[in-house]
């Protein structure tokens, strides 16, 4: 059986110290994320970056370098997404507004390290982030359990 591989991006924008995140609704539970999406023909990676912060938060930002890759493989359903998170700056500021249509209910600009529920596959993304890394590359496997939870081991 074929892998689907897809492409994403994620941005790393702040403001005043803030992290700009949405809290996401997905089938195996609700969780604060970076803002970020899938790539569309035509568009460069950055480009896909400030598409998806101003679709899914409302807020301009400016695409600064790349943070760091992430590729995570569910064998479950035999998905792999190669994730490129980008640094970016809010270019205006301006109150974060959710994308309610596509399950997005909140959208702030928050410490990452007091918000509650951030996205498991995220925390690394964030720690390295604070200790002033960047360059970096995480694995993971995503282990789906049979009650329909996701389990996530990192690997190098």
């Amino acid at each position: 059986m074929r892998w689907t591989t897809l492409v994403g991006v994620g941005a790393l924008v702040t403001l005043d110290g803030r992290v700009l995140m949405v809290r996401q609704r997905r089938a195996y539970g609700v969780h604060w994320e970076l803002p970020g999406g899938y790539h569309e023909p035509g568009e460069s990676l950055e480009e896909t970056a400030a598409r998806e912060v101003l679709e899914e938060t409302a807020v301009d930002a400016a695409i600064g370098p790349l943070l760091c890759t992430l590729v995570w493989e569910r064998e479950h359903d035999r998905r792999r997404n190669v994730l490129a998170f980008f640094r970016g700056e809010a270019e205006v500021v301006a109150s974060p507004r959710p994308q309610l249509e596509e399950d997005i209910e909140a959208a702030a600009f928050v410490d990452p390290t007091t918000v509650p529920d951030v996205h498991p596959l995220e925390l690394p993304v964030l720690r390295r982030w604070a200790a002033g890394e960047s360059g970096f590359h995480l694995y993971a496997d995503v282990l789906v359990r049979p009650e329909g939870t996701q389990a996530y081991r990192f690997r190098s």
